[in-house]
């Protein structure tokens, strides 16, 4: 219940600043602004500001809105439809509930986690359409970078927090 009540203040903070990013980018942005970079991180496409904020918009809303409902969801399908390690015995009625609990919890902190990949992106494009630069990188790579630490971590946690527990010997 702790990490659910975090999840959410985290959330919600999120989206207040995000919020505030958008306002304070938004009259310092060019129409059309860049919004596509190759793999060296050149622009190589734009789009009109205000398809730009609607998909920033969008996106977000999925990230903070969407993971959480999925998570609610996640009591009314049926354990053939949940992936976790150990199925069989994490999904066992006496610790059903428990177990969605957390991947309910876990799901909220993916989506905050991801938003806050999206505002780095929002950013950085940002300051590459005021700032007139040829490059979003190298920024991009060490946010990409702590992101990805940070999913991977997320998998190695959750592989030992879904393995079967050593079965005690009487």
């Amino acid at each position: 219940m702790f990490w659910a009540i975090v999840n959410r203040m985290i959330s919600s903070a999120t989206a207040m600043i995000c919020a505030m990013q958008m306002w304070y980018w938004h009259s310092k942005l060019p129409d059309p602004i860049p919004s596509h970079f190759d793999a060296a991180g050149h622009v190589n496409g734009e789009m009109s500001l205000f398809g730009f904020y609607a998909l920033m918009i969008i996106l977000q809303v999925v990230m903070l809105v969407l993971f959480p409902v999925l998570g609610a969801f996640l009591k009314v399908i049926p354990n053939s439809f949940i992936n976790v390690p150990n199925k069989d015995y994490w999904l066992a009625p006496e610790r059903r509930d428990s177990t969605l609990l957390f991947n309910s919890t876990y799901l909220v902190a993916i989506g905050w986690q991801t938003s806050w990949l999206l505002i780095f992106i929002f950013h950085l494009t940002c300051m590459v359409a005021v700032e007139k630069r040829a490059a979003i990188m190298p920024e991009f790579n060490v946010v990409l970078a702590g992101y990805l630490a940070v999913v991977f971590g997320g998998v190695i946690y959750l592989y030992y927090r879904f393995r079967r527990p050593k079965l005690e010997v009487n």
